[in-house]
């Protein structure tokens, strides 16, 4: 795999290197100072040899050790290099309309002679109502791209701002397709769990000639780019925006199949999801249009079972070089150190590499589903659920389902959906955990019942989530949260009884103020005798209560 694209996740962290360098300086400094007034001693003057395999050790030790830690530093800087596909869990999607503005849309070769961005008003407000989207956005695209409406659940929004688009909503000079592109690309939040999709309304009429990298951009996230030509492909002749000037315009189909082609030649990212294309042009005129733009969005050539999971293209971050190279000049920094003419202290140092390369080659011959656990479960704690989930998803689908592997991937992708607040495919992801294992270790078993009480209780069934919170700790009488949760659970139940209760309280009371006359007056005497007897009992206890206090 090649260096096709290298970005760094934590550049802060090359600020160490140059202090690493002027630490290395001053040691090197003290150490000819040490040197220079053991040479005035007469036997160490005379003992040329020694100090000879103490340069040796001292500056090798000093050199690997400060390549170690420099190693280290560039693991922490995650440097990224080539892309891999990933799976992504997405629910919902969200639809950006990607408007292009400039003055060559304003040329009337549209039929019943509408001018292109009306048509495109028209054909937008129609595919408006007909696509089923959970969220809308859209993009202003002149001479550069502006976010006119973020994300969005608000279809109305999109639907007031389509007839009122104009070229005079932007001042910038010019058509930039790509500008706007990019504009749309970097409007979608980070770590989204949405499917999404971009709608360029154009005539493919652009001065800049950023289309095609905007294209490879698209591509590089795994977003669906479909482009709608409006217009004519014979040239028309309008005024440009300054008023006097009359240039010719067209609609540029050839070119947008072009540089669709060129762009998908030139990205790393190949089909995926089946043979699902993502970049589309569609002409606007063409019959039946816009059930092909709602075919290509709708298109899911994955089983039912996977619907909810597509995929993204994403740079692979190669800090396990990085760290093998650390331990590496650490391990040859002590070597070094411990080298010496003399037989013993060569086998010494042989010996001690020798176990510190078996202690490292047992760590690093984990198994691939480890490792993967493991990068996934330090994504998670840095809240990049996006690569946890297709970390652990990897482990899930490829490791035997009934391995202790399998069994802690589904939980903690269970767990990464509960983070997500998808509590739906957390409880799906639980349901597969295989309690009946007997190699499960309890730990795993209570945290797996205690995450699904943790989803019933966030749901408002306590009464469920009791239950799955006495099987936590009968699992693990350890889990102190299941013991509190427990609690609160029983806490939120006893509230609820009591409303209960004082509802039912009221409705008796209510029940006897409509009885008959007979029946009340029965009910007052009742109530007197029980009055006078109750006193009665009430004086004779007080009596005898002063009396033992007395």
């Amino acid at each position: 795999m090649g260096i096709s694209s290298v970005s760094i996740g934590k550049p802060a962290f090359f600020l160490l290197i140059p202090v690493i360098f002027l630490l290395t300086l001053f040691v090197f400094s003290r150490f000819k100072k040490i040197t220079t007034s053991l040479g005035s001693s007469s036997e160490i003057a005379n003992s040329s040899s020694f100090l000879r395999s103490l340069r040796f050790s001292f500056f090798s030790r000093i050199i690997l050790t400060s390549l170690s830690l420099i190693f280290t530093i560039l693991a922490l800087c995650e440097i990224s290099w080539g892309t891999k596909k990933i799976p992504v869990h997405k629910s919902g999607s969200n639809i950006t309309f990607v408007f292009d503005i400039s003055y060559s849309m304003l040329a009337p070769d549209c039929p019943q002679k509408l001018t292109r961005l009306d048509a495109a008003k028209i054909y937008a407000s129609s595919l408006l109502s007909n696509l089923p989207s959970s969220s809308f956005s859209a993009v202003l695209a002149k001479g550069d791209g502006f976010v006119a409406i973020p994300e969005t659940e608000d279809a109305a929004l999109l639907e007031n701002m389509i007839p009122n688009l104009s070229p005079l909503l932007m001042t910038s000079s010019g058509s930039s397709l790509g500008k706007g592109i990019e504009a749309a690309i970097h409007a979608i939040p980070a770590q989204s769990a949405k499917e999404q999709h971009i709608l360029v309304f154009t005539d493919g009429d652009e001065t800049d000639n950023g289309l095609e990298s905007a294209l490879e951009t698209a591509l590089s996230h795994g977003l669906s780019v479909t482009l709608i030509g409006f217009g004519s492909e014979t040239e028309t002749e309008i005024t440009a925006g300054d008023g006097m000037t009359r240039v010719k315009t067209a609609l540029r189909a050839k070119t947008i199949k072009e540089l669709i082609q060129k762009a998908e030649n030139r990205s790393s990212y190949h089909a995926i999801r089946g043979e699902k294309k993502l970049l589309h042009y569609v002409d606007s005129k063409e019959q039946g249009s816009a059930w092909k733009i709602l075919s290509n969005i709708q298109q899911n050539p994955r089983s039912d079972d996977d619907t909810t999971f597509s995929y993204e293209v994403q740079n692979v971050n190669h800090h396990t070089v990085f760290i093998f190279l650390a331990v590496l000049c650490l391990v040859l920094s002590v070597v070094c150190a411990e080298f010496s003419p003399s037989g013993l202290k060569k086998l010494k140092a042989l010996l001690f590499s020798t176990a510190l390369f078996a202690v490292f080659s047992s760590f690093s011959s984990c198994s691939s589903e480890k490792k993967q656990i493991l990068e996934g479960t330090w994504a998670w704690y840095e809240s990049k659920y996006t690569n946890a989930t297709a970390d652990f998803l990897t482990v899930a689908e490829n490791a035997p389902a009934d391995s202790l592997a399998s069994q802690y991937a589904i939980f903690d992708l269970s767990a990464t959906y509960l983070s997500m607040n998808e509590l739906d495919s957390a409880r799906e992801r639980l349901s597969q955990i295989q309690f009946e294992n007997t190699h499960m270790p309890p730990e795993l078993t209570s945290a797996s019942v205690y995450n699904m009480g943790i989803i019933y209780e966030r749901q408002g069934d306590f009464k469920t989530a009791k239950q799955y919170f006495k099987q936590a700790i009968l699992a693990n009488p350890k889990n102190l949260n299941a013991k509190i949760n427990l609690e609160l659970c029983e806490r939120e139940l006893v509230q609820k009884r009591a409303k209960s209760g004082k509802t039912e309280l009221q409705g008796i009371h209510e029940e006897k103020a409509d009885n008959s006359d007979s029946k009340s007056e029965l009910f007052t005497v009742i109530h007197e005798q029980e009055g006078k007897k109750w006193r009665n009992m009430q004086q004779s206890g007080e009596n005898q209560s002063s009396e033992a206090d007395y």
